[in-house]
């Protein structure tokens, strides 16, 4: 009997089961396939927009041009200048000692005579030829810290200098660089004589300090400070007695020949350049008939620091200490409340110094040390001083010296970090900065906020404004760390560029508008002779004591009081310590000692030098005291007389101003809102301020239009003469990259999990940044972290979410391959059953036969 070759109909149910199994493997497989695909396709883009040559910037295409020229110039010189540049190589060659020198060497002045010290007003060394016999004076000029204005082209900013003006609220960046929101100085007027003069403290001499006769302005008084030559001392000098300190008092003096000398510790330097008419010279010598004003600088040098043959024993160090470098360039946090806070960077604590890294030969081209460096040093691999270079090295194919570990730096693992990580962003943004926070931190630096000077007086100043750490994506596509302030100034409109305006022009436009807190100090500082021995006048203004400081401006102190202080009004104190009290109690005029009515006579006489238009007085009950041709006059007058027209104005004996008849406070009511508005806060200027300012500008230039930038906004007039804020590229953040202080790798970001960085309220990139500035506003600019960095707020909450979950997810994920593992197993299994029974039927079928 034949069998039939039909097989037996399987049931509906069983025939859609395997259907449903097989559409689920093929989603799956096809599932995995896409996601394959896609990561592929999306990592071999990125690879390729890495590679892909980044549009030049107009700065790029010129410095471009420029070298172009310079090959074809240098191709024309030929052989000429082949010869010559070897000639001046050999003038200095290097011996290949390791060490330094004890310099024993004659000082020479700026007429390349000898200076012998023991002769009276002996003229201040010159750098320039007292170290030309051994080191090219030229040659050096063109380094990094004193060739401002010619070096070449930068790859990434740098710090800017910050012009600073606290009456009108200006911080306006400068450079010589050209980079987006960077004024140089000659767009905003500054001549090489007023850039010194302003910046000269944190100055190497050199470059502008040493103008040509054809950039001399007729502003200057070069002949009678001299020029700023380049300050060899200041860093490579090892001796105790060089005093950076010295050096910025001498500059602000205008002492600029003298200041390298009485830094340096070889002489004391006496008299003030800057009293000196502007005829005098060098040559004229000293001033027989003023030695207490308008007295010459001098020199009195030390004769221990010479031999017998008036040569100066100076000892030289080639590589400077810190402590040079940090004069310069360090970076406080300004919530540190004291040096023992302070962090220092990992590199120092682990012995190294900054010459370290940040190499330089005798041409004083500093190797700055970040990727991509432009700067060249014969001899030297920038790559491979930079972190990557140092703690990763580089493959010999590619240039490197095929190790890591450079200087002992240890070689970092990075488990567990996914690649796209040292793609897309710096060595820095782990390891550098302040550690971030909800805010970026306020900072002070050297440069900008005058630290590193001694003195009397605090030299540290609030203002610039400076944060970090501000995470920012850069032109090369990865994202920094960086510092960042926000420009205010000033400006005129003048179609869509906004043109900055002179501080002076702003003070003539609008006087007495700037200046409450010097108005205010100065009336302050006419009343001490009512105040008790040791104690300082003050006056209290709603919840806030002001008086007068150093520097002719008011310290504010918080006070706590039993009642809410009436607006409009002001007590007059006087302050010791941390005691306050009336400056004038009550008493009666009629048994007024002389001594008093004398204490009254002196401060009448102060505040008719102050105010000459205006006539002083002192009201006490019934009695007024007056000048009259410099005689204190006493009168009886009605009560009614002297009242100033607000209820209680003058019930305390008090100063004030006569004027028809009636007694005007002491201080002006808007100086009383100025104050009261500003308070104890870091702002300089109102909202009203700016108004007036503004209105003032219209008056004066109908037909010209004005604003003033600050916070990252334009304020501007509407047509109803009210206040109004607005965009513009002039007002956008300037930052620029930092590189210290480097934190310990505990310290890193992403040490402890990718949380660090990736999490629904992540330092990283929800950090809100928001623009401080001298103007007291709610109209600031705010950003999210993210937003600098273009990653998408969005996303990297979604991604940052997925953090969140991540172990729930991690739990769904090990069920679904669960779940895929066991249909594996059960299509294996049926696959297997399958092929043996093929295999069983193959075999009965051979048997048969």
């Amino acid at each position: 009997m034949k069998r039939s070759s039909l097989k037996p109909e399987q049931s509906p149910a069983r025939r859609l089961t395997r259907k449903k199994l097989g559409q689920v493997i093929i989603y799956a497989v096809c599932s995995f396939l896409f996601i394959f695909v896609t990561l592929q396709i999306s990592s071999r883009l990125a690879a390729k927009d890495d590679k892909r040559p980044q549009e030049k910037t107009e700065a790029e295409k010129i410095e471009s041009e420029k070298t172009k020229t310079q090959k074809r110039n240098v191709e024309k010189k030929g052989i000429i200048e082949k010869i010559t540049l070897e000639e001046e190589a050999k003038q200095t060659p290097w011996t290949r000692s390791q060490i330094s020198p004890l310099h024993r060497v004659p000082l020479m002045d700026e007429f390349n005579e000898q200076i012998v010290p023991a002769v009276p007003s002996a003229l201040p060394l010159s750098t320039r030829y007292s170290c030309a016999p051994c080191h090219e004076y030229e040659t050096i000029s063109q380094g990094l810290h004193f060739n401002l204005k010619k070096r070449q082209a930068v790859d990434r900013p740098s710090e800017p200098w910050v012009l600073v003006d606290d009456k009108t609220g200006v911080q306006l960046p400068i450079s010589y660089a050209n980079f987006p929101g960077l004024w140089k100085p000659e767009q905003i007027g500054l001549s090489d004589w007023q850039l010194v003069s302003l910046f000269g403290r944190n100055l190497n001499g050199g470059g502008p300090g040493e103008p040509g006769e054809k950039e001399v302005t007729a502003d200057s008084r070069w002949s009678v400070s001299g020029r700023l030559e380049i300050n060899c001392f200041g860093c490579h000098n090892a001796s105790p007695l060089q005093d950076h300190s010295e050096w910025v008092k001498q500059v602000m003096r205008e002492n600029f020949r003298w200041a390298a000398t009485a830094a340096s510790g070889l002489g004391e330097v006496k008299g003030m350049a800057s009293r000196l008419p502007s005829t005098w010279d060098i040559i004229d010598g000293p001033n027989p008939d003023d030695h207490e004003w308008a007295v010459v600088p001098e020199v009195k040098y030390n004769q221990n620091l010479f031999d017998s043959q008036n040569n100066a024993l100076l000892d030289l160090n080639y590589q400077p200490d810190d402590s040079r470098c940090l004069a310069c360039h360090s970076v406080t946090a300004r919530k540190t409340e004291t040096k023992a806070a302070v962090e220092r960077d990992v590199h120092a604590l682990a012995g190294l110094k900054c010459v370290d890294c940040h190499r330089n030969d005798l041409s004083h081209q500093m190797v700055r040390g970040f990727q991509g460096e432009k700067t060249t040093i014969p001899g030297i691999k920038q790559d491979s001083l930079t972190c990557a270079g140092c703690h990763l090295g580089e493959k010999p194919e590619k240039g490197g010296e095929g190790y890591a570990g450079f200087l002992g730096a240890p070689r970092p693992a990075h488990r567990g970090i996914p690649k796209v990580h040292f793609e897309r962003l710096a060595c820095t943004v782990c390891h550098s900065g302040l550690m971030p926070e909800k805010e970026p931190q306020e900072i002070y630096t050297s440069r900008a906020n005058r630290l590193g000077i001694f003195g009397k007086a605090n030299w540290t100043a609030d203002y610039p404004l400076i944060i970090e750490p501000v995470f920012v994506r850069e032109k090369d596509n990865k994202i920094y760390p960086e510092r960042m302030m926000w420009p205010a100034f000033w400006a005129e409109k003048k179609g869509k560029e906004l043109v900055p305006v002179a501080t002076q022009t702003v003070l003539e436009t609008s006087p007495g508008i700037f200046e409450v807190k010097e108005t205010v100090a100065s009336l302050l500082n006419c009343l001490y002779p009512l105040a008790e021995e040791g104690f300082d006048p003050a006056v209290l203004i709603s919840n806030f004591l002001f008086e007068p400081n150093v520097d002719g401006s008011l310290d504010v102190h918080r006070v706590k009081l039993n009642k809410k202080a009436d607006e409009g009004k002001f007590l007059l104190m006087q302050k010791k310590g941390s005691e306050v009290k009336l400056l004038l109690t009550a008493f009666n005029p009629d048994e007024a000692t002389a001594e008093m009515e004398d204490r009254i006579l002196n401060v009448l006489n102060a505040l008719k030098l102050q105010k000459p238009a205006k006539e002083p007085a002192l009201v006490v009950e019934k009695v007024i005291y007056r000048l009259e041709e410099g005689y204190l006059q006493k009168e009886e007058i009605e009560q009614k007389e002297v009242k100033e027209g607000k209820e209680g104005e003058a019930v305390l004996p008090a100063p004030g101003w006569l004027e028809d008849n009636k007694i005007r406070p002491l201080f002006d009511d808007f100086w009383l809102r100025t104050l009261r508005e500003l308070g104890d806060s870091r702002e300089l200027l109102t909202e009203e301020q700016i108004t007036l300012g503004l209105k003032r500008f219209s008056e004066a230039n109908p037909a010209r239009e004005f604003c003033y930038v600050a916070s990252g906004q334009v304020f501007s007039l509407d047509k109803d003469g009210k206040l109004k804020a607005g965009q513009h590229p002039a007002a956008r953040a300037v930052s620029w990259p930092l590189a210290h202080n480097v934190r310990p790798a505990q310290q890193a970001l992403g040490k402890n999990s990718c949380t660090d960085c990736h999490s629904l309220n992540s330092k990283v990139f929800f950090a809100k940044v928001e623009a401080p500035g001298p103007l007291k506003t709610r109209v600031r600019e705010e950003r999210l972290s993210s937003d600098l960095m273009k990653t998408g707020s969005f996303f990297q909450w979604i991604f940052g979410l997925t953090f969140a979950v991540r172990p729930a997810l991690k739990l769904v994920l090990a069920g679904c391959l669960l779940v895929i593992g066991l249909i594996l197993a059960v299509v294996i299994l049926r696959v297997t059953g399958k092929v043996s029974k093929i295999a069983d039927e193959a075999a009965q079928k051979e048997n048969r036969r």
